[in-house]
């Protein structure tokens, strides 16, 4: 059976400890490019969850993986840093970007 794992900071990882979600704290860029090959070559996770904070510095790579294998599903959730991340929105322009050739216009 798949398990679900989350790769975040210390203070995030607190409530997914709880509740059987396997964590990977990982902070720095060449260390978290290093634990998603690692995840994507394992075939061990069926979810990988990052928060926002830390994808945001690895959404090159996160597009990279997802674009040669489509499983494990790799999502974004909130971290507790306070600060708005808009790398949810960036990755789903990448990927309409790639669907259909062209950049939508923002809209506001």
């Amino acid at each position: 059976m798949l398990k679900i794992v989350i790769i975040t900071d210390r203070q995030t990882s607190l409530p997914f400890r709880g509740i059987g979600i396997d964590v990977i704290i990982g902070e720095e860029l060449e260390e978290l490019r290093r634990i998603l090959r690692k995840l994507f070559d394992e075939e061990k996770y069926g979810i990988i969850l990052i928060i926002q904070s830390l994808a945001m510095k690895c959404l090159d790579l996160i597009e990279e993986l997802s674009e040669k294998k489509p499983f494990p599903l790799i999502t974004f959730v909130p971290d507790f840093t306070g600060e708005v991340s808009l790398v949810a929105e960036q990755r789903l322009k990448n990927l309409i970007r790639k669907a259909v050739g062209i950049e939508l216009p923002d809209s506001s």
